[in-house]
């Protein structure tokens, strides 16, 4: 319990951050939206990957030096995972930092290290003799992903592709590593007006 209002206060601080970052600088406000596929493994003791399927939200403001302050909301489902009879949803709510490279006025790239909670619900979660339908516990992501500028104030995310790691219990180790990719649409907002 303490470690959830750890996160959630270390989240409302990097909110923070971030508006204040926006607030002394005259750089967009970009806020992604798209597709997130999450390719995972099967419950221990049993062989094959699924993948789950969703969606992802999230938030980038500017902060010196080609950083950003990030947070993410993403989550996706499987209606079926290999080697049970039951499903999986996972919600991800992740924050950090990311690192941005122009390339021409139209192409950026971009790595990140996000940390944060995961949600998983709808399956069945082994932690010592106790079975739970939900648990939360500890994530984090690291990746990048590419960004093709189509006007001032639009971009499409070409591609991302992230290594997502969380420590939801599983009655072995207590550890998932997953594959995420996807594409979607970046909104860029002037915030120039802001602070004026």
């Amino acid at each position: 319990m303490h470690l959830r209002w750890l996160l959630f206060g270390l989240l409302i601080f990097t909110m923070r951050v971030e508006a204040q970052a926006v607030l002394q600088q005259e750089r967009p406000l970009n806020i992604g939206l798209g597709y997130v596929g999450t390719l995972s493994n099967a419950p221990p003791g049993t062989c094959g990957c699924f993948v789950l399927s969703g969606g992802f939200a999230d938030v980038e403001l500017p902060l010196p030096h080609r950083w950003s302050a990030v947070m993410e909301l993403s989550g996706g489902h499987a209606g079926r995972v290999a080697g049970t009879s039951r499903g999986l949803s996972v919600v991800t709510l992740l924050a950090g930092p990311r690192w941005r490279q122009s390339s021409g006025a139209r192409w950026s790239f971009y790595g990140e290290g996000l940390f944060g909670v995961a949600r998983g619900f709808d399956a069945v979660f082994q932690s010592g003799t106790a079975f739970n339908d939900t648990a939360t516990a500890f994530a984090f992501e690291a990746g990048g992903g590419v960004d093709l500028r189509l006007r001032k104030t639009v971009s499409v995310r070409f591609v991302r592709l992230d290594y997502l790691q969380s420590a939801l219990p599983n009655g072995v180790d207590d550890r998932q590593r997953n594959l995420r990719f996807g594409s979607g649409v970046v909104f860029h907002f002037d915030t120039s007006g802001l602070h004026r």
